[in-house]
């Protein structure tokens, strides 16, 4: 049986008292204690153009079933960023942006691949500045 583990570690002194959260997460099946199996592998593109790609497609994943994704610009730029979201028009009212991800950035979001909607998941740079985005799902 296959364990695939996440954690995070957050520290911050923003606030009057220190916050610490450490939280560690195993990626599981839906309804299940058994772990995901698959994984479509972990992949970079480099990117010279602000034209969206597919990262992810609904057919990547199993209708109504755990799956997770990671994401992560590679770069070091404050400025640039990645668009990551659904829908090929990102930043476009018309299209949900899960949000943009500045150089070293990163994400791992629950994703819900359901046929009958479109949840195929895309990614678009703001600058045709060359830059590299790290993505892999994690898949019942």
């Amino acid at each position: 049986m296959a364990t695939t583990n996440a954690s995070i570690s957050i520290s911050s002194d923003i606030m009057s008292y220190p916050v610490r959260i450490n939280k560690s997460m195993t990626m599981t099946k839906a309804g299940s204690c058994n772990g995901l199996e698959e994984t479509s592998g972990l992949n970079s593109k480099k990117v010279q153009s602000t034209t969206a790609f597919l990262l992810f497609s609904n057919a990547d994943a199993t209708t109504l079933k755990a799956s997770k994704v990671y994401v992560r610009n590679t770069g070091s730029s404050k400025v640039n960023f990645f668009y990551v979201g659904y829908g090929e028009d990102l930043a476009a009212a018309t299209v949900e942006t899960i949000g943009k991800l500045y150089g070293g950035d990163w994400m791992l979001i629950p994703w819900d691949a359901v046929a009958a909607t479109t949840h195929d998941i895309y990614a678009k740079s703001n600058t045709a500045e060359a830059m590299t985005l790290e993505y892999m799902a994690f898949i019942e």
